[in-house]
C-alpha cells in the first residue's frame, strides 16, 4: 500500500471514530428524582437528544421493576435484576425525535420491588402521574407515551387508565394476559386478565411474539385482541435461552429487537407500521 493510500484510509477512520464519538456525546443522561408521594421518591432515568423532541418513550420493565438507579463515573447504572426487553434495548427507542424516560420502582417499595397489586394502585398511578407532569415541563412540544413489558404492562395499563388524557398513548408489550403460577408468590397476581381495556382513553397498541411461551404471556391470549386494537405480532428471532419468561427468547424479542423498536416508533410518531414482524 502507497504512502498516501495509507494516509487516506487513517484519517478516514480518524472521522469515523470522531463521528461515532460526537454521537455518543450528544446523548445527555440523568437521573431525575421527584417527590410524589409525601417523602417518597420516584426516580426515572432520562436520555435525550439535543434535537427537538417529538415523543417520550416512558418504559417500563418487568418482573419486579427494581433498578435502583445510580450515577457512577461511566454514567447511569441499574441492577440487572431489572433487565427487560425495555432496558436492555432502551437505545432503540432513542432518536433524533423522541426522548427515554425508565421509571424505577419508588423508594418505599424498594424492599421487594413492585407487587402486582401495587402496580394496580392509586399510589402507583400517582407516581407516574408526576413523572409524566415533568417530562410534559421538560418538553412541552412532545407527546408522552407509557410503554410497558411483561409484568410492566401491568403498570402501563393501570396507570394508563387513570391518567386518561394526560397520555398520549399506551404500548403493551409481551402482556401478562394470563394468571401466573401460585409458585411465583408475589408475582401471581400480576395480570391482566380482567382488565377492561376500553377503559384506556388513548390510543393503545399491542406487541405480541407469536412464539411466547411464557406460562403468563401465551400469544393465544394476545391474539384475541387482534382487530380490536392495532396489533403487532412478532415472528422469528433466536431461540429462548432462559426461563422462557426473561429477555433472552421470544418474550424479550431475541433476535428481532431492533424492527419492534422501530414499528413501535412507527405507531408513536403516527406513522405507518407493520402489523408483523418476520
Amino acid at each position: 500500500m502507497g504512502r498516501f493510500a495509507w494516509v487516506a484510509r487513517r484519517c478516514a477512520w480518524v472521522v469515523l471514530m470522531l463521528a461515532s464519538s460526537l454521537g455518543a456525546a450528544q446523548t445527555a443522561e440523568q437521573i431525575v428524582r421527584l417527590k410524589t408521594r409525601g417523602d417518597v421518591e420516584q426516580a426515572y432515568w432520562l436520555l435525550q437528544r439535543p434535537t427537538p423532541t417529538k415523543a417520550v418513550a416512558l418504559l417500563m420493565t418487568g418482573g419486579y421493576g427494581l433498578l435502583k438507579l445510580r450515577q457512577t463515573e461511566s454514567g447511569v447504572s441499574s441492577d440487572k435484576t431489572g433487565d427487560s426487553y425495555l432496558t436492555l434495548n432502551k437505545e432503540l427507542f432513542l432518536d433524533d425525535e423522541t426522548a427515554v424516560a425508565i421509571i424505577d420502582a419508588p423508594n418505599d417499595q424498594w424492599n421487594f420491588g413492585y407487587t402486582p397489586r401495587f402496580r394496580k394502585s392509586a399510589e402507583h398511578a400517582t407516581d407516574v402521574g408526576v413523572v409524566v407532569a415533568d417530562l410534559r415541563t421538560r418538553f412541552p412540544a412532545a407527546k408522552v407515551f407509557l410503554v410497558g413489558t411483561s409484568q410492566g404492562t401491568t403498570s402501563a395499563a393501570y396507570a394508563g387508565k387513570v391518567l386518561g388524557a394526560k397520555v398520549d398513548g399506551v404500548v403493551l408489550t409481551a402482556s401478562v394476559f394470563e394468571w401466573a403460577p401460585p409458585a411465583w408468590r408475589l408475582l401471581h397476581d400480576a395480570n391482566l386478565s380482567g382488565f377492561d381495556f376500553s377503559t384506556i382513553s388513548a390510543p393503545l397498541l399491542i406487541v405480541h411474539h407469536a412464539d411466547d411461551r411464557c406460562v403468563a404471556t401465551p400469544f393465544s391470549a394476545a391474539e384475541k385482541f387482534i382487530g380490536k386494537f392495532p396489533f403487532i405480532t412478532v415472528r422469528g428471532g433466536e431461540p429462548v435461552r432462559d426461563n422462557g419468561c426473561g429477555p433472552l427468547g421470544p418474550h424479550g424479542f431475541l433476535g428481532r429487537e431492533q424492527p419492534v423498536a422501530a414499528e413501535i416508533l412507527n405507531w408513536m410518531h403516527g406513522r405507518p407500521f407493520k402489523a408483523e414482524i418476520q
